[in-house]
């Protein structure tokens, strides 16, 4: 297997604002790890970080503890590493006692338009074997033989590699089953980007009209994504007209009614993540601040009015000019599980936000989970 492109199948955006997708191999991506590298650029330069995970390559520790298994997320392994890179392991089928690998591109040393991405996600490729030698590279053929490029398998010599500063070491490769399969094991794709709130409603506008972006090709209409348009603020929901309300608030609240309308399909124990294939990474508090001069009186009001449009029938009574919410929205709650429950309405969700709670009730309901969503608080570019 060549890592030819930054793109596969789907890619995921997270948004920093940041964004993120939910998973299975092939398809999108991931959870975001928290101890990654993940801060801004020490230039505060725009940067982008790739992430290409699998959970065809599995590690086991039978003994370890589901709060022990949390910590190894995002720790490196075997210290395989290069230039911008790093084999790291992850918690995406969110079980004790299992990682899964993950290639970083780091997004705090690749800058945009330098070329560093491509000669890392290179360098990627040629760390893991593919099975005909006769294939690859004279680069690729030397990084096998004088690097011990990597041929992960459960029938290893030995399979036993350290994560590091895991409690939980060793951990035991039980998959893929035999060697020289790497070759045929799909990758899922996430990329860290730095974008305003406009860039955001051009995505979701994009996503609701079929056209393509290069940024996030699996977001697709009806896969909970709602579009907040001009037309939303018809009924001047706190004085904000239709004819005033600008595009960085139009995308400030198609995210946070993607999210709001995604408890309807949102069942106990699910990530918030999944709702929806953008996540992001500053908390919603700090999101709002971007915004906050635009967007007077009480942010739960204007909520309720825009969830009685986009074709959900159980959110209004009354008229399109004059919409009445049936008070359907105010029961709506996410139930996240993890070592603990809890769960959190979007009205209580919307009042954290609005009282400059940081991070907001839904990004520390997250922590239970895995912390990613707004786990940067109030880091703005990357």
């Amino acid at each position: 297997m060549r890592l030819s492109t930054l793109v596969t199948q789907q890619a995921a955006v997270l948004l920093f604002i940041f964004l993120s997708t939910p998973y299975p191999a092939y398809a999108t991506v991931i959870e975001r790890r928290v101890n990654c590298p993940q801060n801004p650029t020490s230039a505060n330069s725009a940067g982008i970080g790739v992430e290409l995970e699998t959970t065809r390559i599995v590690f086991d520790s039978k003994d370890c503890s589901k709060s022990d298994t949390d910590k190894s997320k995002g720790q490196g392994v075997a210290n395989r590493q290069g230039d911008n890179w790093e084999l790291t392991v992850d918690t995406s089928q969110n079980v004790a006692g299992k990682l899964n690998a993950e290639y970083i591109l780091d997004g705090t040393k690749i800058k945009l338009d330098t070329g560093k991405a491509a000669e890392a996600a290179a360098a990627v490729a040629d760390d893991i074997v593919i099975s005909d030698l006769s294939t690859i590279s004279y680069q690729s053929l030397l990084t096998f033989v004088l690097q011990r490029a990597w041929n992960p398998s459960a029938d290893m010599a030995d399979p036993k590699v350290d994560v590091k500063d895991s409690p939980c070491n060793p951990w035991t490769i039980t998959a893929p089953p035999k060697g020289g399969s790497v070759d045929n094991i799909g990758w899922s794709v996430q990329v860290t980007a730095a974008l305003p709130l406009e860039a955001i409603q051009d995505l979701i506008r994009k996503a609701i009209a079929n056209e393509a972006s290069a940024l996030l090709p699996g977001i697709q209409a009806g896969r909970n994504v709602v579009y907040v348009t001009k037309e939303f603020f018809q009924a001047k929901p706190n004085d904000i007209s239709s004819d005033s309300v600008k595009d960085d608030v139009l995308g400030f609240f198609s995210l946070v009614m993607s999210y709001a309308k995604g408890t309807l399909k949102f069942s106990r124990g699910d990530s918030p993540k999944n709702i929806i294939s953008l996540m992001p990474r500053t908390d919603w508090t700090n999101l709002f601040k971007q915004v906050q001069s635009e967007v007077p009186g009480t942010l739960y009001d204007i909520v309720k009015i825009l969830a009685c449009y986009r074709y959900i029938d159980d959110e209004v009574d009354g008229t399109l000019d004059a919409p009445k919410s049936n008070g359907r929205i105010d029961q709506d709650t996410f139930t996240l599980v993890g070592d603990t429950e809890v769960k959190v309405s979007v009205k209580d969700w919307m009042q954290s936000i609005q009282d400059g709670q940081s991070p907001d009730k839904l990004s520390e309901a997250d922590k239970v989970i895995d912390g990613s969503i707004g786990a940067l608080k109030d880091t703005l570019n990357n």
